[in-house]
């Protein structure tokens, strides 16, 4: 059996990787149109002001493809695919590729909103967006070759606070310009969002908050941007990461149901015989994930279902993220904002430590573990990933997080930490009791 995968990012070479691992035998061939071998993406922006450099990028080299007995083609751009011929079409190649099972990893593109004006028809000429090394390069040499001395980044996502970050390590003055009103929406809660804002603007780096732009500024090269409140902001580059988009237009082309992503069942497959698809080109129950977690546990369900062996259900994946988000340790996991009209059903133990900024949030449903966000503070990860979804006790979670009652001596009252906005430590020297005006210095921590 060969097995064609296309798509050599995360999704593609795990899938790869646990296909291999299960079968020593089976022929498996992998195209990417990069030229790279696998690359840890997430650190591209560094490629910008220069603190690495693309060989320090790679994870897989070539000896890796080969000693696992997976032939690589770099540099091949899939354009059409036959579902009845089960072959591929291969951009100036003289042969079509043919395939027994064939699995789509295509991933995503960075999404350029179509209300921004003079947003698309400035791509590579003072707008840009980052997903490739090479974007990287082109970045970094545009820079370099147009004398700029301001930019904006336009999203105040994972990727674009971290490239926001190298940018102003190129010496650049560096405003990000974010839609909704706090940062990381996804991953964090609005107390957090301000800690992390702080922080980054710590780092000499503007953040302008429920922000939407309305058109790239030009007279013959980007000028800036305007937002729709009138606002103007000057700078020589602009830089997107409004979110992205799954890659689907092969797939569409072929027949494949698509709707925002290729569409795919518990198994990971299309509507198409022998065609699957995993990571962020897929939707699957009406959702797109593209996060890390996803596209590992795609790939193990795929590669077992492939070779005609467990046959394990896809059923979603938990939102996750961890990792350092400028510099600082983050870990976001599951329902981390519970809806408000079901406020009564949700409990939540929240630690904010303003001054060594370190935010911990622990959310409970039904004494289940439903979400968490720690933030500059990682020593409770592994007992939150281990916990997920399980039943644990609220007691010993206080105790975790270091949140205590402190009680005054003379008259009983006492400060909840877990109810209150500031930690007991963080009170001003001359907090006095509630209950009877007694001294901090006298309370006990219980």
């Amino acid at each position: 059996m060969k097995i064609v995968i296309v798509g050599n990012g995360i999704a593609g070479i795990f899938t790869a990787q646990n296909i291999r691992a299960l079968d020593k035998e089976v022929e498996l061939d992998i195209y990417s149109q990069e030229p790279y071998p696998y690359y840890w993406r997430i650190k591209t922006p560094e490629l910008i002001p220069g603190k690495i450099k693309i060989k320090d990028l790679i994870v897989y080299n070539e000896d890796w493809y080969t000693n696992n007995r997976i032939d690589s083609y770099l540099g091949k751009k899939i354009v059409e695919i036959k579902p009845s011929e089960k072959e591929l079409i291969i951009e100036s190649g003289k042969e079509p590729v043919s395939y027994d099972k064939l699995v789509l990893a295509l991933g995503s593109i960075p999404n350029i909103p179509s209300s921004i004006k003079n947003a698309v028809s400035m791509v590579g000429k003072g707008v840009f967006t980052l997903r490739s090394i090479d974007d990287a390069l082109n970045i970094r040499e545009y820079i370099k070759g147009n004398e700029v001395k301001r930019a904006i980044i336009i999203g105040g996502g994972l990727l674009g606070l971290e490239l926001a970050r190298q940018i102003k390590d190129c010496n650049l003055d560096t405003t990000v310009v974010e839609f909704f009103p706090r940062l990381l929406p996804r991953q964090l809660d609005t107390e957090c969002g301000e800690m992390l804002k702080a922080e980054i603007e710590k780092m000499g780096i503007k953040v302008v908050l429920g922000a939407e732009t309305e058109e790239i500024l030009i007279n013959g090269e980007v000028e800036g941007i305007k937002l729709k409140d009138g606002r103007i902001f000057k700078s020589e580059i602009v830089l997107i990461q409004a979110g992205i988009r799954p890659t689907i237009d092969i797939a569409k082309d072929a027949g494949i149901n698509t709707n925002r992503g290729i569409v795919v069942n518990q198994f990971l497959e299309t509507s198409m015989e022998d065609i699957f698809a995993l990571g962020d080109c897929i939707e699957y129950n009406n959702q797109i994930y593209g996060i890390i977690p996803a596209c590992v546990e795609q790939s193990k369900i795929l590669a077992s279902y492939i070779l005609g062996k467990e046959k394990i259900k896809y059923s979603g994946t938990t939102p996750k993220n961890t990792l350092k988000i400028v510099g600082i340790n983050l870990t976001s996991i599951g329902q981390i904002n519970p809806p408000e009209e079901e406020s009564g059903a949700w409990e939540i133990l929240r630690k904010a430590d303003k001054k060594d900024c370190c935010y911990q949030k622990i959310v409970l449903k039904d004494n289940k573990l439903k979400g968490a966000i720690l933030f500059g503070e990682s020593k409770n990860l592994s007992f939150v990933s281990q916990n997920m979804n399980k039943e644990i006790n609220k007691d010993m979670m206080k105790e975790l997080l270091e949140l205590y009652i402190w009680r005054c001596p003379s008259c009983g009252w006492e400060y909840d930490e877990t109810e209150m906005e500031v930690l007991f430590k963080d009170l001003a020297a001359d907090f006095k009791c509630v209950g009877c005006g007694g001294s901090k210095d006298e309370f006990i921590k219980n």
